[in-house]
């Protein structure tokens, strides 16, 4: 194993057993709120913050294709201490409608509470949360039932996650699809029934983000929320982005900044249609004046697009995917983040997607949510319907094995770690004025500049690795470097002016 990599792993079990190095700080830096500010997610302290993380489903509510085995691995501290030792400092965290309001108007309070408990986590290991309502294909209450017969080109589907099945409104219309697990006349129609309110099923959801936001108005780790997941555009493409989304978002958001109402105002993050990353149209049009929002479309060009499903190339650039976000963001006067990216081939072939993805991620400033961190066996994205079929292998960062009967859920065997070391690469966490940079995941290098006001608040640096990093300045005062587990935490403070960094591994 390269030695890159032993480090990165030899600092994973580490973290994994409870175990830290001598001088390693155990508390991590504590949460600030973030706000949108001159087009930058910034701190209270005025410096932009990077919030790069992994989508974390592990409190998800999905269709289990094979009642025997569970589409959900359990969920732990453990996974949260993980994640940060890779470097990362943010989770985008699942939620599922179908079990925040199981019946209308009734919301479980025993579920708010493992969500509250995965935040408290989160802030106790210096990580950020984004709330997101997550659905796929509308719901769990969507499957083709398997005696049913779908005349061909149309076939079975599965559920997958999203709606409780009181709103869950379908007309009777047909379950099967058309390939894409979106492309159902079911589908379509619950979320066409969702977009025009039909039995105020909309307000629903509305009600239960106020009720969300109520809970955390005053918990500065929750950064903000994403209103919905890949929103389907049901019967009415191209209308629906123009009209009904930008209305749902405008309710939704409305609705949170009542319930925030002496507490904290958070970023409310909204998406395009699930369309969006194939066609890139799909935005709504400037639905709100208010100026605490965040674009966060899903970047997979070149990864699971139609032009790489039809020819198996990437026709359209991986780069236009970020330009196009970009755009897209600056309509609306803010940023954007990337809330879903990901390969899902092979190790080998995944490792130059990576690679090319996280240098646009740097060189664009952005932060990122990688999909995702543990995939269990019985995920509807790997289970075969309707005859239950299971991968013998599931996961494109965490490895879960499937073919144990005492665990059918899955055995974590591991990190990916030709995807893992390019997640836990080196990058500024936070800085204060301007800056660029360029990381090297192979080198564990960075090499950085930027200017800064005199007085300013310290940048923020992770480095990954048990061994420590040389560290090479100019123009920068207090440097203090200070082993953490997984790595390194670099904090210098701007004289004012220009300054430059570099790290490299001893």
């Amino acid at each position: 194993m390269p030695r890159r990599l032993l480090a990165l792993a030899v600092a994973t079990l580490l973290v994994v057993a409870g175990v830290s190095t001598a001088q390693a700080r155990p508390a991590r830096t504590p949460a600030r709120h973030l706000l949108v500010q001159d087009g930058r997610i910034v701190d209270e302290r005025g410096r932009t913050v990077l919030l790069r993380g992994v989508n974390v489903n592990q409190l998800g509510d999905y269709f289990q294709s094979n009642p025997a085995v569970p589409a959900t691995l359990p969920f732990s501290r453990g996974d949260l201490e993980q994640i940060a030792a890779l470097g990362l400092n943010s989770v985008r965290l699942l939620v599922h409608w179908s079990l925040l309001e199981p019946q209308p108007g009734v919301r479980d309070d025993a579920y708010l509470e493992r969500v509250r408990q995965a935040v408290r986590w989160a802030g106790e290991l210096g990580l950020y949360v984004v709330l997101d309502m997550h659905q796929d294909a509308w719901g769990k209450y969507i499957a083709t039932d398997r005696a049913e017969s779908c005349p061909a080109p149309l076939s079975h589907a599965p559920g997958w996650d999203g709606a409780p099945e009181w709103a869950t409104l379908t007309d009777g219309l047909s379950r099967c699809r058309l390939s894409l697990r979106e492309a159902s006349p079911a589908v379509a129609q619950a979320w066409q029934s969702f977009w025009i309110d039909r039995e105020g099923i909309q307000q629903h959801l509305v009600d239960t983000w106020a009720w969300l936001a109520g809970a955390f108005r005053s918990d500065p780790t929750v950064v903000g929320y994403d209103l919905v997941n890949e929103p389907n555009p049901g019967f009415t493409l191209g209308a629906t982005d123009l009209t009904f989304l930008g209305e749902y978002h405008r309710r939704a958001l409305e609705a949170i900044r009542v319930a925030e109402n002496g507490g904290l105002t958070k970023i409310v993050f909204f998406e395009p249609v699930a369309t969006w990353s194939a066609t890139s149209a799909g935005v709504p049009r400037p639905w709100t004046t208010d100026d605490q929002i965040v674009f966060a479309p899903h970047i997979y060009t070149g990864s699971i697009t139609a032009d790489k499903a039809v020819t198996g190339q990437e026709v359209v650039p991986l780069r236009f995917g970020f330009e196009q976000a970009e755009r897209e963001a600056s309509v609306y006067g803010t940023t954007f983040w990337v809330g879903e990216w990901g390969p899902f081939s092979d190790a080998a072939g995944d490792g130059d997607y990576m690679t090319r993805f996280a240098a646009l991620e740097d060189e664009f400033q952005v932060g990122s949510a990688f999909w995702q961190w543990k995939q269990a066996c019985g995920d509807p994205h790997g289970v075969s319907y309707p005859d239950g079929g299971v991968p013998s292998e599931s996961g494109n960062l965490v490895r879960v094995r499937c073919d144990d009967p005492a665990a059918p859920a899955g055995v974590v065997t591991g990190l990916v770690e030709r995807n893992a070391s390019v997640l836990s690469r080196p990058y500024l966490r936070a800085f204060p004025g301007a800056a660029t940079f360029t990381s090297d995941p192979a080198m564990r290098s960075l090499v950085a500049s930027g200017v800064a006001a005199p007085g300013s608040a310290p940048l923020e640096v992770w480095v990954p690795g048990a061994t420590r990093p040389q560290v090479h300045t100019a123009n920068l005062r207090r440097v203090d470097i200070s082993a953490v587990p997984g790595g390194w935490l670099l904090r210098a403070t701007p004289r004012g002016g220009p300054w430059t960094l570099s790290l490299n591994p001893s």
